[in-house]
């Protein structure tokens, strides 16, 4: 039997018909069209998860950061004379929103300890090995070197923006994300008691020929019981120190600021620079931003941001109409 709801819900009220006679009524054909009536699948949508990558809602500051990136950000650039890239980056970055460090996240790859952390599963590793080849395709863009030469510019006026700090507080971010981590495997997912990270280390990791891995290990407390946690740390070129031996010449990964920045601006709307008045420059702009000979897993990446930011900017407008009194649509 199936269920039928019609959405004249006042006329035709909910009733059960036979499996075989709704299957009739669906082969029979229309006389206008010419096509069996036929039906329709309807389910949410889903998308996979960023493989490095996502934009975090946790705090309300998220709002301004959308609206900043969404909104000010095309405006700006149609406002200011800009005559090059350097010039683009800086209208750009100049009035970004103090919050935005807590804005996009690099996804880490989390896990119990339960062998003492020395060891890596062959799906653990390939989980890494994707993130690490993610990365590395953003480090090969053209607008990364770009990004790169701005933030290392004398007059870069980004110096003091959070994320771009990440280079030398990879284990205080290790904490914070143990400490995140504790909560989703605990089901106490944005908990208002939360969970505290009394110890920390860094670790270099290498076994059987395969490259150097940088492991963060935590201890995580909740003022009830406490866990051993790992992060498996995606890469960027850093120095890193490893703990109990010193200074290393291993070069530690994670997502720096110019990695994540890159990132941001490959998933703005392409609509973000239309306002360039420059035509070159303009044209010079969308070769830099284009995804379409990026590879496919970078392609992926960033269409994923790109929806991310669509919808907050949905989310941000429908509150500014849900406070207008407006109806949502």
């Amino acid at each position: 039997m199936a269920l039928i709801l019609d959405v004249a819900r006042f006329k035709y009220p909910p009733h059960w018909v036979p499996l075989t006679l709704l299957w009739e009524a669906m082969d029979r054909t229309d006389e206008t069209t010419a096509q069996r009536r036929g039906f329709m699948l309807i389910s949410r949508p889903h998308t996979e998860p960023g493989l490095l990558y996502t934009l975090s809602c946790k705090h309300e500051s998220w709002v301004g950061v959308a609206k900043y990136l969404m909104d000010d950000v095309p405006l700006l650039l149609k406002s200011e004379d800009v005559k090059d890239i350097n010039k683009v980056l800086h209208v750009v970055f100049l009035s970004l929103p103090s919050s935005f460090g807590d804005f996009i996240k690099w996804v880490a790859e989390i896990r119990r300890q339960e062998d003492g952390g020395q060891t890596l599963s062959q799906e653990e590793k390939g989980r890494l090995s994707v993130k690490d080849e993610v990365l590395k395709q953003v480090q090969e863009t053209d607008l990364f070197k770009h990004v790169v030469a701005f933030l290392s510019s004398s007059n870069s006026c980004c110096r003091n923006v959070p994320i771009l700090d990440q280079e030398d507080d990879l284990p205080d971010i290790a904490a914070s994300v143990c400490c995140q981590g504790a909560e989703i495997l605990a089901g106490k997912s944005a908990s208002v008691k939360g969970y505290f990270c009394k110890e920390k280390c860094v670790k270099c990791l290498k076994a059987n020929g395969d490259k150097p891995i940088t492991l963060i290990s935590g201890t995580v407390v909740d003022g009830i019981s406490e866990q051993g946690l790992d992060v498996l740390v995606p890469s960027s070129q850093t120095k890193m120190i490893c703990c109990g031996c010193g200074p290393s010449s291993h070069i530690g990964m994670h997502p720096a600021g110019n990695d994540v920045l890159t990132a941001l601006l490959l998933a703005l709307p392409p609509v973000t620079w239309s306002g360039i008045k420059d035509e070159k420059l303009l044209q010079e702009i969308y070769a830099l931003v284009s995804t379409e000979h990026l590879p496919i897993l970078l392609q992926e990446e960033v269409l994923h941001l790109r929806r991310q930011l669509h919808l907050l900017k949905r989310c941000q407008e429908n509150r500014v109409d849900q406070d207008l009194g407006a109806p949502l649509s």
